[in-house]
């Protein structure tokens, strides 16, 4: 039984086995019983024939026997049974008769008086006047086959005479029986034969069957490489490729799952060297009564607890997309996203005394997903107040131009040094190394959730010296697809 108790694992192998062996029984059994039935009426009709044959030949002797007394007749047959049965062996011929004479008898009689009889006939009757042609009658237990003959006048007179041959049944039995098992033996024969071929054959073609099982069995975390089978079928093709694929994204997943927890292991480990030092110096500050410094410690291990849960964030939001998972297009509206994270942006914008300002018609229709394109704009717009300094001006445009809808953040702080504007889209680059207080994943998360979305991202050249304008083109024509 299976886990769940419902259904049974059955042999799909054994069945075809099984179902081969039976069908080719049934028909070898079919073919049998055809030759055994056709063979079983040939042979009647062949002995009918011969005892027709016999009991006319017998009619015309008739008139010479009539001639001989009945002694000399009796004396004559006595001496030929006494021949035949000098010979040892019943089934053996001799130049005398057959053993097999015993199953044959004959009477002729007229006015139901018996006038001539074989030695092994009965006393009595074995036909009757209104009998004609073939029957079959019991003599002394045993099931006879007769035939019947009534004799013409111009052979016996007058008076009505009939001729009654017989022949034991067991005979013709004996003989069908003998050649029903001579042909069933070699049918056996052929079933037992073909049961052995199916057998060898099943195991045969089955064999990559079990090579794919065991290169199954061989997989684990540790050994995910591809399948591939030494002799491919039609029919396991698609299936090797299927667990392929299945094994090149479990590998990939793990291969993310193991970054992750590298990447996680690696970034935390300096704000948390940080928090604990903050901490420790806020303890001696406190011992000291040092209040000034005190509330310095406390407010660096606040930032460092906002920057180790902004840092979680973006880990999680990076893993889930480089996890391809499963997302769902539905109509949102791209002003709506973009009007509901500036207000929640703003609040960060006014602590650093900076201006916050969207452009953009009323409604911006679109096909995506609004959580990722919400943490687009988010990472986009937070990356501009974190970097451009403390007055900046910040300013988000959105617009229609067919086929696409352009979104740009545009900021009046420092311009990105040339030498880094093509790194800054990679996984774990800094751009602003000396403000400490990024992990260089926003950027990246920004460029995956554009290419979900078969859309771009782009850093446009610095107009006039001044200032960083991130523009994203996100096509209206869209279908989501696996992150570049």
């Amino acid at each position: 039984m299976n886990s769940r108790g419902d259904k049974v694992i059955f042999s799909f192998k054994r069945r075809l086995i099984i179902a081969s062996v039976s069908i080719t029984s049934v028909l070898a059994l079919i073919s049998w019983a055809a030759i055994f039935s056709e063979t079983h009426h040939e042979i009647e009709e062949i002995y009918d024939a011969r005892l027709g044959q016999s009991a006319k030949i017998l009619a015309l002797s008739v008139p010479h026997m009539l001639k001989e007394p009945e002694e000399t007749r009796a004396k004559a047959y006595a001496n030929w049974y006494q021949d035949i049965e000098q010979y040892d062996d019943d089934d053996a011929a001799s130049p005398f008769g057959h053993p097999y004479e015993k199953n044959l008898m004959f009477q002729f009689y007229q006015q139901e008086k018996i006038v001539i009889k074989s030695p092994g006939a009965p006393e009595a009757l074995i036909g009757y006047p209104d009998l004609s042609g073939f029957s079959q009658t019991t003599i002394n237990g045993e099931e006879w086959r007769r035939f019947q003959i009534q004799l013409p006048t111009l052979l016996v007179g007058e008076q009505p005479a009939y001729l009654v041959v017989a022949e034991r049944l067991t005979v013709r039995n004996e003989l069908i029986g003998e050649i029903a098992l001579s042909t069933a033996i070699p049918q056996l024969a052929l079933i037992a034969a073909i049961a052995v071929a199916i057998i060898l054959l099943a195991n045969k073609f089955f064999q990559p069957i079990k090579e794919l099982r065991e290169a199954i069995a061989d997989r684990h975390i540790n050994h995910l490489a591809e399948i591939t089978v030494s002799q491919p079928t039609v029919e396991l093709a698609p299936l090797v490729s299927q667990l392929n694929y299945l094994l090149s994204e479990l590998d990939k997943a793990w291969q993310r799952e193991k970054r992750l927890t590298r990447t996680a292991a690696h970034e935390l480990k300096t704000p948390l060297s940080v928090l604990r030092l903050n901490a420790e110096n806020a303890l001696v500050a406190l011992a000291g009564d040092r209040q000034q410094e005190l509330q310095s410690d406390l407010q660096q291990i606040l930032k460092g607890i906002d920057r180790t849960d902004r840092l979680i964030q973006q880990l999680l939001m990076l893993s889930k997309i480089e996890a391809h998972h499963q997302y769902h297009l539905a109509n949102c509206d791209v002003a709506d996203i973009l009007r509901e994270v500036i207000a929640t942006m703003a609040p960060l914008a006014l602590r650093n005394q900076q201006s916050l300002e969207l452009r953009c018609p009323d409604a911006l229709p679109f096909n995506g997903h609004a959580l990722l394109l919400s943490a687009l704009f988010s990472n986009l717009i937070d990356n501009a107040i974190r970097y451009a300094g403390r007055a900046a001006n910040i300013t988000v445009t959105a617009q229609l131009t067919n086929p696409n809808i352009i979104v740009t953040v545009n900021d009046s702080g420092l311009p990105i040094p040339l030498d880094i504007r093509d790194k800054i889209f990679e996984k774990f680059f800094r751009a602003h190394t000396e403000r400490g207080d990024g992990a260089g994943l926003g950027m990246s998360i920004v460029r995956d959730i554009a290419s979900l979305h078969n859309g771009e991202i782009s850093l446009l050249p610095a107009s006039s010296g001044n200032g960083n304008t991130f523009q994203v083109t996100l096509p209206t024509v869209n279908s989501l697809t696996t992150p570049k």
